[in-house]
């Protein structure tokens, strides 16, 4: 009985405490609007500034209530580097302005940065926003960069992306005042890949040697001398250096007979010993100027054996100081009893490394490996077929997306079918001479920009009849599927006499 009633007595006061809030409310409220920013415009989405210029935005600001009343605001410009430049040391929010209009002569590092325009009203304290995105560059951030023959001297172009916008700048080390001596025979231009940054590999009849990849700047120390724990002397050559956004990290140098490599994932950061030993076999052998790294984030690299003429694979994790030889398939024997003309890893069929051989009577073939992590398998062999002037071709390239090999001779480029035995004539360059092709690969790739340069063919050529300062040509093609017509999608000319070419990727 006692419960009952506790439990009435409870429910009496919930139903009162009921009444009560429903009460009709008798006072007197005046409800009015506030003032609202109904937009901020004249914002652009993206901006591109080279550092040390000024960055200039002047917002319009649509209220209901200010009679244009600018001081009735405070105004915040922050800028907040974003995840993929951050660095240890960055400061996550920079204050760049504090007024309504932003002038800001721009001293924060080159980068991409997520930037906030803030509005808050000091009568009611309500704020609004907007943001925007801007990337700091340096003339030399971003951009085709050209290894030049200009009289005989080395001179490096750079063709530099600022947005949309493209601008050439010849002799890109005067440029930045990067300090390298006068070099001589251009070779190779190689833009390392590595976990800890970018920098570039300079390959000249004077040796080989770096320079930085952020600023272009040159150190003495910078020879590759002072990379390999075999000591070399100054005048040390080198044929090849080899490196792959593939497989970061791994560097490859063939010099004469003798093959270098470092894993710098593994902590090696100068080259050891020579590798280009088969097996158990106490000779070493004469390497062919090529290597091919496979596709898929695999350590296996293929080399040519030009003594026995057949192909060998090194394993950049478990291979250590030699190279393992490769058993025969259904299709072809890895001792092909042919010359190595050219090589490259691609990442059609998943992985195929395209090798383009001779033989002695002068036939060329295509052999096609697929080299990934789960090994090193054959794919396609052919003798290449109904392909003309292909024993005069000096420059050579393979597409990623479709397998075409293409091959040119002075300004004639050709593509060549190898599953339909026949090369169309696709570009006639007349005066022009085509000394350099790729079909390129990045670490950045997945985004579009680089995505269809990977899937594109990029041709270097030179017009012998113009001075060699400002005759070398750029040009990038689209190449549709149906041996279709190529396409160019880009071009810029009056860089040195082309030797090499690279993307400075960001």
């Amino acid at each position: 009985m006692k419960t009952n009633y506790i439990k009435l007595l409870l429910g009496g006061c919930i139903i009162c405490l009921f009444n009560t809030a429903c009460y009709k409310d008798q006072g007197n409220y005046q409800y009015h609007e506030i003032n609202n920013v109904d937009s901020i415009t004249g914002i652009n989405k993206e901006y591109a500034i080279l550092f040390k210029d000024t960055l200039r935005i002047s917002p319009k600001l649509f209220a209901t209530q200010d009679q244009g009343d600018t001081g009735r605001y405070t105004y915040r410009w922050e800028a907040l580097i974003d995840g993929a430049s951050s660095v240890p040391g960055d400061v996550s929010n920079v204050l760049i302005g504090s007024y309504r209009d932003l002038s800001y002569p721009v001293k924060l590092r080159p980068a991409g940065y997520d930037c906030y325009y803030r509005v808050k009203d000091k009568q009611t304290g309500v704020e609004w926003f907007r943001r925007f995105h801007f990337t700091v560059q340096s003339p030399v951030y971003q951009g085709w960069v050209a290894l030049c023959d200009v009289k005989g001297s080395v001179r490096i172009d750079m063709v530099s992306r600022l947005g949309e916008q493209d601008r050439l700048i010849q002799d890109v080390m005067t440029f930045t005042n990067a300090g390298l001596p006068a070099r001589h025979g251009a070779k190779q231009l190689v833009f390392e890949y590595t976990s800890a940054g970018r920098q570039f590999y300079l390959n000249t009849g004077d040796g080989l040697e770096r320079f930085e990849g952020e600023n272009f700047t040159w150190k003495s120390t910078y020879g590759i001398r002072y990379e390999m724990l075999t000591p070399v002397n100054a005048g040390f050559s080198v044929d090849l250096f080899y490196n792959s956004p593939l497989y970061m990290g791994v560097d490859y140098l063939i010099s004469g007979k003798q093959v270098f490599y470092r894993n710098q994932m593994m902590g090696g950061k100068a080259f050891g010993a020579p590798v280009n030993y088969v097996d158990d076999e106490k000779t070493a052998f004469n390497p062919a100027p090529f290597i091919a790294g496979g596709y898929g984030g695999t350590s296996l690299h293929l080399l040519y054996d030009r003594d026995k003429r057949r192909f060998v694979v090194h394993d950049a994790m478990m291979s250590g100081t030699k190279c393992n030889s490769l058993q025969d398939g259904k299709l072809f024997s890895y001792t092909t009893g042919k010359e190595l003309v050219y090589m490259v890893p691609t990442s059609y069929g998943g992985g195929d490394v395209f090798a383009i051989m001779k033989d002695d009577a002068g036939k060329y073939y295509t052999y096609c490996i697929n080299v990934t992590r789960g090994g090193v398998k054959q794919s396609y062999y052919t003798e290449m077929t109904d392909a003309p002037e292909l024993d005069k071709a000096t420059v050579f390239a393979v597409s990623n997306q479709l397998g075409y090999v293409f091959y040119a001779v002075g300004g004639r480029l050709y593509e060549y079918d190898v599953f339909i035995h026949k090369a169309t004539l696709m570009a006639d360059l007349g005066t022009e001479k085509i000394s350099v092709m790729k079909a390129p690969f990045f670490a950045s790739y997945g985004k579009d920009f680089y995505t269809n340069l990977t899937n594109s063919l990029v041709v270097g050529s030179y017009d012998a009849t113009r001075p060699d300062t400002e005759n070398g040509v750029i040009r990038v093609y689209s190449i549709p599927d149906r041996n279709d017509a190529l396409k160019l999608t880009w071009s810029y000319q009056g860089l040195g006499k082309i030797v090499d070419l690279v993307y400075r990727e960001r």
